[in-house]
């Protein structure tokens, strides 16, 4: 059997299904692991979340590795306004990896997944409705969620083997898009440059992004560089004018009011609420 295609196998901790009533009576601030590794799927609705001092928009579909040792959670200040379920493991070794790590740090922890959408979720609920009337060493518990994670670790490998190339289908080709916004999103892109760098037309190329991964690729582009904002905002002491200029921003005033626009309040007021809360 070849390297790559060996079955991972991991113990099964429990399952969190977190919505609005789940944060209200689990409020908790950045945090991380040191024995375990979350596996945090977006069901329903959209939102931010922290995964090493970055900022990344999720929606459904979307899935969120949270790597052991590696601080995540909810963005602060915003409303809590997804659905999901957090899977947790430990005692899981992946070849060339440490501990309960699944994907390399350098990775972005992000995945999106569509044709595999349907099984992970039914796969994902029968867990959970096991998970409500069994104890967690429970055998079936175990099963399901080792089959949930090597349905993941197909995708990582999966995106480890893809190239720039759009020819390999239409996944690849998101999955390429998104890597590129991700690493280009303090540049001042437009939607006709990145056509020019996929090969397709700008009109076409916002239909089948927004299509696929739910908003249109200049909006995620902004979310981006928001949520970058943030990061910023919470892990330095840069003036909010300089922060604004690595983003691309034109002045202070533009940056602060996209973020406001974004967020709902100023980017001083949430450098403030954000330090208040620490």
């Amino acid at each position: 059997m070849k390297k790559d295609s060996m079955a991972l196998a991991a113990q099964f901790v429990t399952l969190h299904f977190v919505n609005e009533t789940y944060h209200k009576n689990h409020a908790q601030l950045i945090h991380r692991h040191e024995d375990v590794i979350e596996l945090l799927y977006i069901m329903y609705g959209t939102g931010q979340y922290i995964v090493d001092g970055k900022v990344y928009p999720v929606q459904p579909g979307n899935l969120i590795i949270c790597n052991e040792g590696v601080m995540h959670g909810e963005a602060p200040y915003l409303k809590h306004c997804a659905e999901s379920y957090c899977l947790v493991l430990r005692e899981l070794h992946v070849p060339d990896l440490p501990a309960n790590t699944l994907s390399k740090l350098t990775d972005t922890p992000v995945y999106y997944f569509t044709e595999e959408r349907a099984a992970l979720e039914h796969m994902m609920l029968a867990l959970h409705e096991r998970r409500a009337y069994f104890a967690e060493e429970d055998v079936v518990c175990n099963l399901l969620a080792n089959a949930l994670l090597n349905l993941i670790y197909a995708k990582i490998v999966s995106r480890q083997k893809s190239d720039a190339s759009i020819q390999r289908g239409n996944e690849e080709f998101f999955q390429n898009m998104i890597r590129f916004l991700d690493t280009h999103y303090q540049e001042p892109l437009t939607l006709e440059q990145l056509g020019r760098e996929f090969h397709i037309s700008p009109s076409h190329l916002s239909h089948i992004f927004k299509t696929e991964i739910g908003l249109p690729p200049m909006k995620y582009l902004m979310n981006r560089k928001i949520g970058e904002s943030q990061n910023l905002l919470m892990n330095t002491n840069l003036p909010v004018a300089e922060i604004g200029g690595q983003l691309g921003f034109n002045d202070s005033g533009h940056f602060s009011r996209t973020f406001k626009k974004y967020i709902g309040i100023t980017p001083s007021e949430y450098r403030r609420y954000f330090r208040s809360h620490t």
